[in-house]
């Protein structure tokens, strides 16, 4: 989706610059991983927070490759109320030879579920919060997706 020349600005966001269409503002890290850097933004043309994550150099190899369409499409594609649901995506970068960074525009969730297994919840809010997770694993398994959960904590229940 493009927006035009001119739309684009730059910010030093911890140890990366963001150059983002300037309808995100107020940038902010929330979150770092294997795939990206992740920042929080008002889009001040929806007047709604965001999540916006950069991918830096997607195709530098075919694993990254992969990954970077893998999500691109799966966000894309999949419709549901309990996945989150992918609301842009844009290049700074005027042509291919240029191309480095990928930023995906998601809707803003208020914790990761890594940060939600820490909390110390009730019996009552963590079934809710079961329920509504095994509500989006359905939804992708009926599509034929398997997800993946990459959580410390998890990890260490499965040894």
């Amino acid at each position: 989706m493009t927006e035009g020349e001119g739309q684009f600005y730059s910010v030093q966001v911890g140890d990366s610059t963001f150059t983002v269409l300037r309808r995100y503002q107020q940038l902010r890290a929330i979150g770092s991983g294997a795939q990206g850097i992740v920042c929080s933004a008002l889009d001040i043309v929806l007047e709604i927070p965001v999540a916006v994550k950069k991918l830096s150099r997607p195709f530098q190899n075919q694993t990254h490759a992969k990954r970077a369409y893998r999500e691109l499409v799966l966000l894309k594609c999949v419709n549901h109320k309990n996945i989150i649901r992918l609301l842009n995506v844009f290049t700074p970068q005027k042509s291919l030879e240029e191309f480095q960074d990928l930023y995906l525009v998601m809707e803003l969730m208020d914790a990761s579920l890594c940060q939600v297994i820490h909390m110390d919840l009730d019996h009552e809010r963590m079934s809710y919060l079961l329920y509504q997770i095994l509500c989006g694993i359905r939804h992708l398994h009926s599509a034929g997706i398997i997800h993946r959960v990459r959580c410390s904590l998890l990890q260490g229940y499965y040894r």
